[in-house]
């Protein structure tokens, strides 16, 4: 009985979907991410049924967000895994806002910006916000500069992994949708920067364990964004650390975390003294 719940759960999610085809594309990759690893056939079954749908090797979708100002045009790359999983937690609402906002952002930085559907989805909730996208990957690059042309969406785009400083550093592949960046020796060299966080700002890291560096040096520097939505890897371990900073600098959130999860969202809203 619970999966049946679970199922159109996510079917009504996929509601976002502009037509029935973009609803079942959308219902295929939030129902991927949403299976167990063990299940593998069907997993397997879901990949291939996905990329069924492809055309010129892209799944095209029309999905409207429930919060956005109107639908998104968004291009996967036909059997890219990746790029499946992170449009189901579009899908998933992982982006969606939790807080009331008592003022309009006056920027996002997308930190992790993969092929860019945060860029996406926060142009489309704020129309008009200036945009800049951090992302290392050369391949994810071109298909978040077709995403956002394809929205008529001008970012700045930076083509570097993020840290707590300037710095070459090394990439490790396969630990998660895009691997990680440390300092420890790989055969792939990364550059690395912090990013520019302007006051006022909608910053979203989603950097695979980079925010235990770049968080710290944001708020030392005294960068405050208005809204934090970020990806707290190895949170059973060491999430504690990141939410005691979070407090310490009048930062509050509706969410509600498990000690046992290794993986969860927040969305930190920063207090504004009356």
């Amino acid at each position: 009985m619970n999966a049946f719940k679970n199922t159109l759960k996510i079917w009504h999610l996929a509601g976002g979907g502009c037509n029935f085809r973009y609803r079942l594309i959308s219902f295929l990759c939030a129902r991927l991410g949403n299976l167990s690893e063990k299940r593998r056939l069907f997993r397997s079954f879901i990949f291939n049924l996905i990329g069924r749908f492809a055309q010129n090797s892209q799944v095209a979708v029309r999905f409207h967000p429930t919060s956005a100002d109107r639908p998104l045009s968004i291009f996967l790359r036909q059997d890219n895994k990746a790029d499946y999983l992170v449009f189901g937690e579009m899908v998933m609402q992982a982006h969606k806002l939790s807080v009331t906002l008592p003022v309009r952002p006056s920027c996002a930085v997308d930190g992790g910006a993969n092929i860019g559907l945060f860029a996406l989805f926060a142009h489309a909730t704020f129309p008009g916000i200036k945009l800049t996208c951090y992302e290392p990957d050369e391949k994810n690059i071109v298909q978040l500069r077709k995403n956002l042309e394809a929205n008529n969406i001008n970012a700045e785009v930076v083509p570097k992994a993020l840290w707590s400083k300037s710095a070459e550093l090394y990439f490790h592949p396969g630990e998660s949708y895009s691997g990680f960046v440390n300092e420890d020796y790989s055969p792939f060299p990364i550059s690395c920067t912090l990013p520019k966080v302007p006051e006022g700002c909608w910053l979203k890291l989603d950097i695979e364990g980079a925010e235990y560096e770049v968080l710290p040096a944001l708020l030392e520097l005294n960068c405050h964004p208005s809204i934090i939505s970020m990806e707290i890897h190895d949170y059973n371990r060491r999430g504690d650390r990141l939410l005691s900073l979070l407090k310490a600098h009048d930062y509050y959130w509706n969410e509600e975390f498990k000690p046992t999860e290794q993986c969860v969202n927040i969305c930190a809203l920063r207090r504004i003294d009356e």
